[in-house]
């Protein structure tokens, strides 16, 4: 009788401890699922807003572009279905950054985002700042300019085209560049934190399951049919190994960054540290850059449309000689830089770096002139671990090319590996 009243003591012992592990349970996966939630809420207004920052800031230059376009065409100042769709154009501008100015002046990183993604976010509003007084405030404005021509169209074309390449893109795409950069930022720590949220949901379940285990072992120690209840135990850690197997956690990367070099219509400096980071460590590879011998003389004798026009000659050359051996950056002003494919050997590097010299270095016809600059160089045959970042790799290249132009410049180095 003793001992059934003991056993019956241990039971409800044991049940009671059941049920404080059970609600336990619940109330820490609550708890684990609220918190996951609101990390998931506070991510996806993140994203939200610079989506719509970019997007806004996309087609306000979309608008802009139009409107230059529409100056290049020709002569319509007598036309007013062409005035009233550049006054249209106009007010789109306007409308798109007061979405633009809503957005940033009801959202606050600092809620939401960590400091490093905030610091991006930060200039990227300063660059959208300036970006917005270029097109919208003053006198010399954009917009201003706009007003001026749109009864003398042909009067203000040129300006307009230079406005947009000088004042506006130079803006617009670090904008925009910056906004991606944070939005990755505040992707990958969105990610850091569910694995984290993954890996404390494990540690609870175990720890809970440990409680849980060992009210399970004081029945089996009270009851008679331990062997039976022994091997459910067994099973039931089967089956735990087999769930704990089953628990990941995904990265989520943001993407829609903008990799292309408006004027040439070759990949930019952004792409270039994209795709040339991740080989920096393990692979080898031949790359390259040249840069035109006194380019600023061009811009200072025919003008900053005949120096871009002169350019993208000069890119389109390239991209129809070189695209096949190597990929093509425009990476500053009038630099370009090859990346070599992978099955290109030194030697083969050597002689198309030697080609490309000469390509660039050639007469070309723009605007009905004849011009022709001479071309510096440097290759690297790049080895694993030469470098940390894409940064000190295009240190090495440029210093070498600089000493080329300070003795004379018209030709091809290379740089030496330490």
């Amino acid at each position: 009788m003793a001992t059934n009243t003991k056993h019956s003591k241990g039971y409800i012992f044991t049940a009671i401890m059941l049920t404080i592990t059970t609600i336990v349970n619940m109330a820490l996966i609550g708890l684990l699922f609220i918190k996951s939630v609101g990390i998931s809420q506070r991510a996806s207004a993140s994203m939200s807003t610079i989506n719509a920052l970019g997007e806004n800031l996309h087609q306000a230059n979309n608008e802009i572009l139009l409107i230059v376009s529409k100056y290049d065409e020709g002569d319509w100042e007598n036309d007013e279905t062409v005035k009233e769709e550049i006054e249209q154009r106009i007010s789109n501008v306007g409308g798109r950054f007061g979405a633009i100015s809503a957005l940033m002046s009801e959202f606050n990183p600092n809620e939401t985002m960590s400091a490093d993604a905030c610091e991006r976010y930060n200039f990227a509003q300063a660059v959208i700042e300036a970006y917005r007084l270029n097109v919208m405030e003053g006198p010399n404005s954009f917009v201003a300019t706009v007003g001026r021509g749109l009864n003398a169209p042909q009067s203000v074309s040129s300006t307009m085209k230079a406005f947009y390449t000088s004042e506006i893109y130079p803006l617009q795409l670090p904008a925009t560049e910056w906004l991606g950069a944070a939005t990755e930022i505040a992707n990958i720590e969105f990610a850091k934190s569910r694995a984290q949220g993954a890996k404390t949901f494990v540690i609870v379940e175990a720890a809970v399951f440990l409680v849980y285990l060992l009210s399970l072992v004081a029945v089996l120690l009270m009851s008679k049919a331990a062997k039976k209840s022994q091997a459910v135990l067994e099973e039931r850690e089967k089956n735990l190994a087999d769930v704990d197997a089953k628990l990941k956690s995904t990265r989520q990367k943001a993407s829609d960054l903008a990799f292309t070099n408006l004027l040439t219509g070759t990949k930019n400096r952004y792409a270039l540290n994209e795709e040339l980071t991740p080989l920096l460590e393990n692979e080898r590879f031949n790359i390259a850059v040249f840069d035109m011998d006194n380019f600023r003389s061009i811009n200072d004798t025919y003008g900053y449309e005949f120096g871009d026009e002169y350019l993208a000659a000069v890119a389109e050359k390239l991209t129809e000689q070189f695209s096949s051996v190597a990929e093509i950056y425009n990476i500053t002003g009038n630099e370009f830089c090859f990346l070599f494919n992978r099955d290109v050997s030194e030697n083969q590097a050597m002689a198309h770096a030697q080609n490309i010299h000469s390509i660039m270095s050639s007469p070309y016809n723009v605007m009905n002139l004849t011009v022709q600059l001479t071309t510096s160089g440097a290759l690297y045959h790049y080895l694993p671990g030469d470098c940390l970042n894409v940064n000190s790799l295009l240190v090495k290249l440029d210093t070498a090319m600089r000493n080329v132009k300070v003795n004379g410049g018209n030709m091809v180095t290379t740089v030496m590996n330490i």
